[in-house]
């Protein structure tokens, strides 16, 4: 596909990125979104019921209204990423990172020769859908991809140092609700424990010019993670955000 990476670009034009999550399968949905001056939008694969077409036509609806799209796969084989990046998405999440070892192998799982071992069918959007000149699109594939994993667990915290080592993360993102777990206090998201863990891991992942990345459901959240040098935040989710909206006007009128 000969399109430059659009997330990489409002990163490298931007001192931090803002974006939602999407969970309601709709590529109408997300040219809405697209209308909003978000940055990104996650296509949420693990928690909803897309299937691959349905990503790609909500990628397509994302690059023609200017977001960003990202996938979360919703796992971490070879052939489940290799079928998510060839929905024509550049730009992937993937959840459950524990391990160095499961960094490494994601890395290779969607990278092209030399760099990784990404199966190959050049009649794909990715490709243009043909062979011609398929040597230079596979070096540029590698060149556009961006690759976040989801640290999620007290294992995968505790290996938060070792994971940062693995070349080629583009962004580490991480769940508020495993960084309270794992100090001991579930939930409490804004006990000082917590926050010193927020920082301490955003410490580690930028010691690496790794992207630190996060999620916000409230001003006030997104603010202090820009305080702690959070430039990826993800706010909130669009059937939330749907929900939200009527509850409150409700709630309103019938007062």
């Amino acid at each position: 596909m000969k399109v430059k990476n659009l997330l990489k670009e409002k990163i490298n034009s931007k001192k931090r990125v803002v974006g939602t999550w999407s969970s309601l399968s709709s590529p109408n949905v997300i040219s809405v979104l697209g209308s909003s001056n978000l940055d990104f939008v996650i296509i949420d694969m693990e928690h909803s019921s897309s299937n691959y077409e349905t990503v790609e036509n909500m990628v397509k609806s994302s690059l023609a209204s200017g977001i960003a799209p990202i996938v979360r796969t919703y796992d971490d084989s070879s052939q489940n990423l290799q079928r998510t990046l060839e929905t024509g998405v550049q730009s992937i999440m993937i959840p459950h990172v524990k391990t160095k070892e499961a960094a490494e192998k994601i890395i290779k799982s969607c990278k092209y020769l030399p760099e990784g071992n990404r199966g190959l069918s050049p009649y794909t959007i990715n490709h243009n859908y043909t062979h011609e000149n398929i040597d230079k699109s596979l070096i540029e594939a590698n060149k556009n991809i961006f690759i976040g994993i989801l640290v999620e667990g007290v294992e995968g915290l505790n290996n938060l140092e070792k994971i940062v080592e693995v070349e080629g993360i583009d962004l580490i993102y991480l769940g508020l609700f495993d960084l309270s777990l794992s100090v001991g206090l579930p939930g409490q998201l804004m006990h000082k424990k917590v926050l010193d863990e927020i920082i301490r891991c955003q410490k580690i992942i930028s010691s690496k010019s790794i992207l630190a990345g996060s999620m916000a459901t409230d001003l006030n959240y997104i603010n202090m993670l820009i305080e702690f040098n959070y430039n990826f935040i993800a706010y909130y989710n669009d059937a939330a955000s749907l929900r939200s909206h009527y509850m409150n006007v409700l709630g309103k009128i019938k007062q």
